[in-house]
């Protein structure tokens, strides 16, 4: 079973490709949809909070794009 006190470490410690690369292994688990209730709904918790610091990392990206955009007009 998935342990979230390890899930939010490890928000800090992988890439934002491994990130991405962890989701896309939870969707295949819970797609696959043989492992049991309980594993399922912490994978979608993880998921879930993993998901959102892509979201916020992918945020924080553009912003400092705009500002090199901006600076450089």
């Amino acid at each position: 079973m998935t342990d979230l006190n390890n899930v939010k470490k490890g928000l800090q410690d992988l890439s934002f490709e491994e990130q991405l690369q962890r989701l896309e292994e939870i969707v295949e688990i819970l797609d696959d949809g043989e492992a049991a209730l309980d594993e399922m709904l912490a994978l979608y918790e993880e998921g879930m909070k993993r998901s959102q610091y892509c979201r916020e990392y992918l945020e924080k990206a553009e912003q400092k794009v705009t500002l090199i955009q901006s600076q450089r007009n």
